[in-house]
């Protein structure tokens, strides 16, 4: 039987989702939990990496299991073993062709940004910058970033690891309540750093320290030694996975 799960947690106090030497990750929590209910180890597969610090509203695990229990007795047993930061929203029963992974038709991505004074009771959550930035600027020079690009200049990741850097972003949508700003980037997949980096390039246009002309040429650039400014990753949230 091959399971979807849909799962939130607060990335503060995690060295991100993936398995590390150094720290304790989202994905090695939900592999011990699972472990005391299978009795064995279990491997699970995610739609993507999450990294130090960032969070999730909806990331997406899949994994194999031949213990016969519902969906709901499922979410109830997982979440009984999980930390109060991490809890499983959703669980379903799907086709043994669907990949956690492979099978993703589009992620959606919110950077969430305080401009007013800072607020202790979010921190954790939203980038408390404090200072007033100019937002229809920053519309009028996120256009640049719509439609399929070679991001390589916004990636931490080397291209002799990724050759291929082109992704495909469908929309940038900017909301604002009061001094908060969110960032909503939705696209076909996201490069490591790749949306903290056009956050805070975006940031900077907002400054006033770059216009829309130099933000061109540095994607056109498609070089990841071009110094880009990457924004914290306390702001970030994996929103939604979309499936095909």
């Amino acid at each position: 039987m091959r399971i979807k799960a849909t799962v939130a947690y607060n990335g503060y106090r995690y060295c991100g989702w993936q398995v590390q030497e150094n720290g304790v990750s989202i994905q090695a929590t939900i592999d011990k939990a699972l472990g005391k209910i299978t009795k064995t180890p279990s491997e699970i597969f995610a739609s993507g990496r999450t990294d130090a610090g960032v969070h999730a509203y909806g990331q997406v695990f899949h994994f194999d299991t031949e213990i016969n229990m519902s969906e709901i007795n499922w979410e109830n047993a997982l979440n009984s073993l999980l930390p109060e930061d991490i809890r499983i929203q959703k669980i379903e029963f799907v086709a043994d062709d669907f990949h956690a992974r492979y099978s993703v038709k589009r992620k959606r991505y919110c950077y969430f940004l305080n401009q007013g004074k800072a607020e202790p009771f979010h921190y954790q959550t939203v980038y408390q910058y404090g200072r007033t930035l100019d937002i229809e600027k920053m519309e009028e020079v996120a256009q640049v970033f719509l439609g399929e690009h070679d991001f390589s200049t916004f990636s931490a990741t080397k291209k002799e690891i990724v050759p291929n850097q082109v992704k495909d972003i469908h929309e940038i949508i900017f909301r604002q309540e009061e001094n908060l700003l969110s960032i909503e980037f939705i696209g076909t997949g996201f490069l490591r750093y790749m949306v903290r980096m056009l956050v805070g390039t975006l940031i900077q246009v907002g400054e006033g320290k770059l216009t829309k002309e130099e933000v061109k040429e540095m994607l056109e650039a498609k070089d990841r030694e071009v110094r880009t400014v990457t924004a914290p990753a306390c702001g970030l949230t994996l929103v939604e996975v979309e499936y095909k």
